[in-house]
């Protein structure tokens, strides 16, 4: 297996911010070590008369920590979730349905770098843990593993503890634990939040070395939240619940009370990003081939019709193929008019689906797409829109003329948009994504829009780095 470009360097060659007082730092260790030495003896450290001792988040932790755990344990965590039970939470927790995604953007890399991701529920059980199996054996011997609980209130002090407690990305290195089993440990972690609702629904943790504290690993974590978020946005839309396989592990129920279903009921062509081009139709989606796919796009961005040559000369480079784009039609037609088989096999509803008219060949009623909607969004200079609705590029697998053609275009015109309008944590979130991943000028303006200590800052200047050693 290669190592994925997101973990840009092996965990032995991530380059560590030690500046003085920072958390790695031995000499700030060393005072932990003082520090904790002294609440075994019932001082807790004042943070006010001795500045510097302990960081203010993570002392404010401690206190929370004591409170509830006033035998300062030193024990590894038990698991409060025996195998039938977590196997129930992790059924029936929206990390489920999304784990192809968070396996591609963020556990692969971590696990190829040599380091733990867990992830795990809004009471800070954990849900999934993965990882080498010789650091997971390591990690189990201080209770570290699915179905333990590690909140604040069970473990004291540590990421996914903090940042449930916080609701902010965090940080924790060494023996900034509360714990003492957990020192030899570090640890990212950012809490995840539901799409609509905006309440905390779980936690992705990296731990690992000090290379999990490494300033890549809190920007690709919050990347993979923002990830995650737009995905189960789409997956909890109108309709989505009822896609292949959304039973039991893969059952996506919109959590976030009180919302809506929408009143838009037009058709929906999704031709952008990863996975298959889908139609949704009355609340339920069709799953489309690529030659389908291209014909309903090429027919969607000429609402006033197109020849059957010049659509042939767009998909196949040729107008002399057009008696082959006629029987291509007719299928879609066949497709279309029966309704085809939906997800659970029935029809699609009588009136939802688009017809396609012939000479000139035009689509019959209004179809919406994922592709008019990031268009918008670029007309408007909306990037947080735009990077909301553009989940990747435009049927990727296609070699049509015309959607490649397209497919350029539109790339060029979002890093435009991106470059011009876009926020420091905005161009890095951008920069996470393939087509951003390399590229330098995005990095550049990054750090000419971030602050100082912004991490997307000095996430970029590892990624520069990395670049510039490829280049050679």
């Amino acid at each position: 297996m290669e190592r994925d470009d997101r973990w840009p360097l092996p965990t032995s060659q991530v380059p560590m911010m030690r500046a003085p007082g920072s958390p790695v730092e031995d000499a700030y260790q060393a005072q932990l070590l003082r520090a904790h030495a002294e609440l075994r003896e019932g001082n807790l450290p004042a943070g006010q008369d001795r500045p510097g001792m302990v960081r203010r988040a993570v002392l404010e932790s401690w206190r929370r920590s004591l409170s509830r755990l006033q035998d300062h344990p030193t024990v590894p965590s038990r698991p409060v979730l025996a195998a039938p039970q977590l196997e129930s939470a992790r059924s029936g927790h929206l990390f489920g349905p999304i784990m192809p995604l968070l396996r591609s953007r963020l556990i692969a890399p971590a696990v190829e770098a040599g380091m733990l991701v867990a992830l795990g529920d809004a009471q800070g059980r954990l849900l999934w843990v993965e990882g080498p199996s010789a650091v997971r054996t390591r990690a189990e011997s201080m209770g570290f593993a699915p179905g333990a609980d590690w909140s604040e209130e069970a473990m004291g002090t540590s990421a996914p503890a903090l940042a449930l407690a916080t609701g902010s990305p965090v940080q924790v290195v060494g023996a900034e634990h509360f714990v003492e089993a957990v020192h030899p440990w570090s640890c990212s972690a950012v809490p995840v939040l539901h799409p609509r609702s905006g309440e905390v629904i779980g936690v992705i943790d990296v731990t690992g070395d000090v290379g999990a504290v490494a300033p890549i690993v809190l920007p690709l974590l919050r990347s993979t939240a923002l990830a995650a978020q737009e995905e189960l946005r789409a997956l909890l839309a109108p309709g989505a619940a009822s896609r292949p396989g959304r039973t039991g592990a893969g059952a996506v129920e919109d959590e976030g009370a009180g919302h809506g279903t929408g009143t838009d009921h037009r058709p929906l062509l999704q031709v952008m990003g990863p996975g298959a081009p889908r139609l949704r139709c009355g609340g339920r989606d069709l799953e489309l081939s690529g030659r389908h796919a291209e014909l309903l796009l090429l027919l969607h961005l000429h609402p006033d019709g197109i020849r059957g040559a010049e659509l042939a000369e767009q998909l196949h480079g040729d107008p002399r193929h057009e008696g082959t784009v006629r029987a291509e039609v007719v299928r879609l037609r066949r497709l279309l008019g029966a309704g085809g088989p939906g997800p659970d096999g029935r029809a699609l509803p009588e009136g939802s689906r688009p017809g396609i008219a012939s000479r000139p060949y035009r689509l019959l009623g209004e179809v919406d797409s994922d592709l008019r909607r990031v268009r918008q969004a670029l007309d408007r200079a909306d990037v947080a829109a735009l990077l909301d609705a553009h989940r990747g590029p435009l049927l990727t697998a296609s070699d049509a003329p015309a959607v490649v053609r397209a497919r350029e275009e539109l790339a060029a015109h979002v890093r435009e948009v991106v470059l011009e309008h876009a926020s420091a944590e905005q161009l890095w979130r951008y920069a996470q994504r393939p087509e951003g991943a390399g590229d330098a000028e995005v990095l550049m303006t990054v750090l000419a829009l971030a602050p100082p200590d912004a991490p997307e800052r000095s996430a970029a200047v590892v990624r520069l780095e990395a670049l510039r050693r490829e280049a050679g």
